[in-house]
């Protein structure tokens, strides 16, 4: 991948187009490699949701490059913000939004939660993997297999278990959390369907 990578960037620098080009580098997705037992992408565990994105922009100040940032950026930002750098329209009913202003450490509103949904039925001679939903904040993670009888939820505080140990759904003391995000989840679950 490195040896790729470093193939197309010294095309463009050969072609002259170095300073002219905008690479974004990402993923469709991670994988979980064992971790929580687990193989595959389809559960909404960290190291399965979470997928590279780095962009490279040479219109950016030399102060912002190689700069990071924390906001939650799903992969329906991709094409508004590909538009958005371009010059083009961003039609009004496309997904996501535009995050270049991210890029340029712009003071701006972003999103502080979204809403997760793996409900593909997996077929004969594959295994089936439990249906599930979630919400994603900046601080807590739940996660509902939706057709679980009894129901089957967990939460994570991912501020103090970022690696998603500690199911805290049954914990007295984390009941007004698990609240919150159950209403959290029915109101952007609404949304999505």
């Amino acid at each position: 991948m490195d040896s790729a990578v470093g193939r197309i960037m010294a095309a463009l620098e050969e072609l002259g187009l170095d300073d002219n080009t905008v690479v974004i580098f990402t993923s469709d997705h991670s994988s979980l490699r064992g971790t929580h037992g687990l193989f595959g992408k389809w559960i909404m565990y960290e190291e399965s949701i979470r997928a590279p994105l780095i962009v490279r922009d040479p219109r950016l100040p030399a102060k912002l490059r190689g700069t990071r940032r924390d906001q939650m950026v799903l992969n329906i930002d991709l094409a508004p913000t590909m538009l958005a750098m371009g010059g083009a329209a961003i039609p009004p009913r496309m997904q996501g939004r535009d995050f270049g202003p991210l890029l340029r450490d712009e003071s701006i509103a972003w999103r502080s939660e979204w809403f997760y949904e793996h409900t593909y039925n997996t077929q004969p001679p594959r295994r089936p993997i439990a249906k599930s939903e979630g919400v994603r904040t900046e601080r807590w993670k739940y996660i509902r297999y939706i057709e679980r009888d009894p129901l089957y939820e967990q939460l994570f505080d991912l501020k103090s278990d970022p690696g998603e140990q500690r199911n805290l759904a049954t914990l007295a003391k984390h009941a007004a959390v698990l609240t919150d995000m159950r209403v959290r989840w029915e109101r952007l679950g609404r949304k999505a369907r």
